[in-house]
């Protein structure tokens, strides 16, 4: 429940819902330990909790450096493949100039309506984390018509035969880049990190309290400038954990933009050929 309140609100509501917990909960443990430890006798060990600290802080920021890289890598990944996709159903619908007029037409229709799928079913379903496979057996079934297609083909020329052996490389291509993708959606960080990245801020907000300052209301800013800090991290990581969810997901655009380029290009050459038509008896 909390996972879908993160993806469906924006960024910065994320961010001030996180950031706002960690402040107060760390500010919380500081009340109670002030309570419970009197700031002199720490002022005494506070060479020595900042030696621990430094390393502490040192091992934490490394953790957190980590995992925020290993997510941002994975949403680049992401989109390559997502780009990828894309580029193999251009590639598909550019090739059937080489086919012969009639099937053309027909790979043409199913290849604009497998982006069609995507687009309008899939990717809805992915950004609502939607990922059981009824949700993606249309796409599936569309992509294996668009293989039958193309198989059963029988090519007339060596040009056509050359034209077949690329389209079905390329569906070939197509199916990896589909297959990658939903497995993309369904990646996120395991239990185990999160685990050990809360963990670790219990530990950091620990070590932050025993410090001796001879001022509370300092104690109280370092705090939580401390817990600011580490909340932005984590914001992040959680925006990114997930590559379809939420404002900082991979977008359908590279898909969008191979339906728009296609249909223009092949709207054009009907009309192309009728002022090819009409130039030819004048000469």
């Amino acid at each position: 429940m909390l996972n879908n309140w993160f993806y469906s609100h924006p960024t910065w509501a994320v961010a001030a819902l996180v950031c706002s917990a960690l402040i107060l909960l760390a500010l919380l443990g500081l009340f109670l330990f002030h309570r419970l430890v009197d700031w002199q006798s720490r002022e005494h060990d506070t060479p020595m909790v900042g030696l621990s600290y430094a390393l502490c802080g040192s091992v934490y920021t490394v953790l957190l450096a980590f995992v925020a890289v290993g997510t941002y890598e994975t949403m680049e990944k992401t989109a390559t493949i997502t780009a990828n996709e894309a580029d193999a159903l251009g590639g598909i619908a550019f090739d059937t100039a080489g086919l012969p007029q009639e099937l053309a037409v027909r790979v043409r229709a199913d290849v604009n309506k497998y982006l069609d799928i995507v687009t309008n079913q899939e990717w809805p379903a992915q950004r609502a984390y939607r990922m059981e496979p009824v949700h993606y057996e249309e796409g599936w079934a569309q992509v294996r018509r668009l293989s039958l297609d193309v198989a059963s083909f029988e090519p007339a020329t060596q040009g056509q035969a050359t034209v077949k052996v690329e389209m079905e490389h390329t569906i070939n291509e197509l199916f990896g880049a589909r297959r990658a993708r939903l497995l993309a959606a369904n990646a996120h960080l395991p239990n185990a990190v999160w685990q050990m990245l809360i963990f670790g801020f219990g530990l950091l907000a620990l070590y932050v309290y025993l410090f001796g300052p001879h001022s509370f209301r300092i104690h109280m800013a370092v705090t939580s400038l401390t817990m600011l800090s580490i909340g932005l991290v984590f914001t992040l990581v959680i925006a990114l954990d997930y590559p379809f969810r939420g404002e900082l997901s991979v977008s359908d655009e590279a898909y969008r933009g191979v339906r728009e380029v296609a249909d223009h290009v092949f709207e054009a050459q009907p009309a192309a050929r009728e002022r090819a038509a009409v130039r030819a008896p004048e000469k």
